[in-house]
């Protein structure tokens, strides 16, 4: 029983330890869609959209990882929260992913001019990548505290995507049709950004779950 319950707590340090690894591939898509803006660079946009299938497969592992716990140790509920936390935080990093592919096309499709709102869109990133180094630093030590600090920036990046929305709408409001296009392109790459933050709020829910066992709405 003992061995059992040794190899149990090994088994579910290697699942966190790939939801940890998980967040640092996001992390470094989103270091590379600033580089990749900054730079028009479509290689490294190309990269992005390759690295993410590394995501999904960690993601795919952590998965299966989970199900096997559950399966083959039966965990007490404490236990049982830390591999579910581990499932729903995987889901969430995943989805962030696919968001960083989505700028990677977006750099990728531009065809005209969209220094006008490329600004915007890399000081969005940044503040997503701040957010995501600390909730990620907040499951790997399950800091309540700093989680709850990282779902508060979430309503600074919601301040800020507002505030970009209303310049861009009076944009298109004066301009030509191709300025016009390239403006509800960058508005749609914005709008995902901001998805972005409401999923790592949901990793902060998750933290708070894996700690004291309870359930919070922090959107």
């Amino acid at each position: 029983m003992l061995q059992n319950r040794k190899q149990f707590i090994i088994d579910l340090e290697n699942l966190n330890n790939k939801v940890i690894n998980m967040g640092k591939e996001v992390i470094m898509s989103y270091k590379n869609t600033v580089i990749a803006c900054e730079e028009n660079n479509l290689d490294l946009a190309k990269d992005i959209m390759k690295q993410d299938k590394l995501i999904n497969d960690i993601e795919i592992s952590i998965n299966v990882d989970a199900y096997l716990l559950i399966a083959k140790q039966c965990p007490v509920a404490s236990d049982l929260r830390g591999i579910i936390t581990g499932l729903k935080i995987s889901n969430d990093l995943e989805r962030i992913g696919d968001y960083a592919v989505n700028i990677a096309k977006y750099i990728l499709k531009t065809k005209h001019d969209n220094s006008t709102y490329i600004g915007a869109i890399i000081k969005l990133i940044d503040h997503i990548v701040n957010m995501l180094e600390g909730i990620m630093e907040a499951f790997k030590n399950e800091n309540i505290e700093l989680a709850l600090e990282i779902s508060d920036l979430d309503e600074v990046l919601d301040h800020e995507y507002e505030k970009e929305v209303k310049k861009i709408f009076m944009i298109g409001k004066k301009t030509t049709d191709i300025e016009t296009e390239e403006a509800m392109r960058a508005l749609l790459i914005l709008k995902q950004i901001e998805r972005a933050g409401d999923h790592i709020t949901n990793i902060a829910e998750n933290i708070v779950y894996l700690v004291n066992g309870r359930r919070v709405e922090l959107n």
